[in-house]
């Protein structure tokens, strides 16, 4: 289901949260905006990733600001590479985050453990959110339109189960802000795009990868009415995202999830 973010206020910082998960106990989350943040320039100004060229002290800051203003402890981000990849968080003695920054690669964090926020990187790609709240686990996975070919969504639902006994069905999703239809162009989408996926094709070359991660969460188990879309493309929203599209040489910014 498509609904209206809701938009908090916290330690200076805006950041949106889906309806669906908000109301939760024992659950916090947030889409933070571009905002707020200390870095200049063409990261201007919350950016929250090491390896796009910003300055590694100023976005240690930007991280330390998102723990203060989701009041946790601990971060945890992974190198994304577009794969399969999970790297599931065990260790209750971890806070704040590595000195040597994302040492470890993969594209869906997941976790068990209370106060540790999964923090998916974003400027066009999706981020999903899952909650299992029967078991109270957690999920963020990182999708752009490789991870949709690589069904990354179905991987995640999928170790989800097998880690924490998961039922699908009970699973509440989160697609976050990204690239919308109106602005997702494949010129090379024959060489790129599976053909199983051309049905996505909305209007000659642009494809809604909204849907595809709908039905793909659909596909998993999860129930439609547990699908929360944020509908908001990033391409068009510049003023607020990241969009490495329309930007190029720009920052990254973040959805966090975290259990209490």
């Amino acid at each position: 289901m498509n609904g209206s973010l809701i938009l908090k206020n916290n330690n200076g910082l805006s950041f949106y949260q889906f309806p669906l998960l908000q109301s939760r106990p024992g659950l916090t989350h947030g889409i933070f905006t571009r905002h707020g943040g200390k870095s200049r320039g063409a990261y201007a100004s919350l950016n929250l990733s090491f390896s796009v060229g910003d300055d590694w002290q100023t976005v240690a800051a930007n991280r330390e600001l998102v723990l203060k203003t989701l009041g946790i402890p601990g971060l945890q981000s992974l190198k994304q590479n577009h794969g399969k990849e999970s790297v599931e968080i065990r260790d209750n003695r971890l806070g704040g985050f590595q000195p040597i920054p994302e040492s470890r690669s993969g594209d869906i964090l997941m976790t068990r453990l209370p106060e540790q926020g999964l923090m998916i990187k974003q400027a066009d790609c999706q981020s999903i959110v899952l909650y299992d709240p029967a078991h109270q686990a957690v999920a963020n996975v990182h999708c752009g339109w490789r991870g949709n070919v690589n069904n990354v969504i179905g991987e995640a639902v999928k170790r989800m189960r097998a880690a924490y006994q998961t039922n699908p069905a009970r699973l509440l999703a989160g697609i976050g802000p990204s690239l919308g239809p109106c602005c997702a162009q494949f010129i090379n989408y024959r060489t790129e795009i599976p053909a199983r996926y051309w049905t996505y094709q909305i209007r000659p070359h642009y494809f809604d990868l909204w849907r595809l991660s709908r039905d793909q969460l659909i596909a998993a188990g999860v129930l439609e009415d547990h699908i929360q879309i944020a509908g908001i493309c990033t391409s068009c929203q510049t003023r607020d995202f990241f969009s490495y599209r329309k930007e190029k040489i720009t920052g990254r910014f973040a959805t966090v999830i975290a259990l209490r």
